[in-house]
């Protein structure tokens, strides 16, 4: 197990604690009581490495701008698409009325 000292804004830590409370009057007979901080670890080790790159990739580029190279390299892939120009479409005949 690895512990971590982690600074939240004022506001996170008022998210966890109001919804520590919360869950307390909802399940009063929990031993021990629900604490912020554990609610805090097991929202943080639900996540995997994809959950991770994918949330800071958006928030990144919400930053950074579109630009910005994907932080996971499969999204650079094309998926198939090959860089030849898009065939016209045929032209459209109007039936004669």
């Amino acid at each position: 197990m690895i512990t971590l000292t982690l600074q939240l804004p004022e506001t996170v830590a008022a998210e966890f604690f109001a919804a520590a409370d919360e869950l307390n009057r909802r399940f009063p007979a929990a031993s021990p009581k629900i604490e912020a901080k554990s609610l805090m670890a097991f929202a943080l080790a639900r996540h995997e490495c994809a959950d991770i790159c994918g949330q800071f990739d958006l928030a990144l580029r919400l930053v950074a701008g579109p630009e910005a190279p994907p932080f996971n390299p499969v999204l650079q892939e094309s998926f198939g698409q090959e860089n030849r120009p898009v065939p016209s479409q045929p032209a459209r005949h109007e039936e004669a009325a």
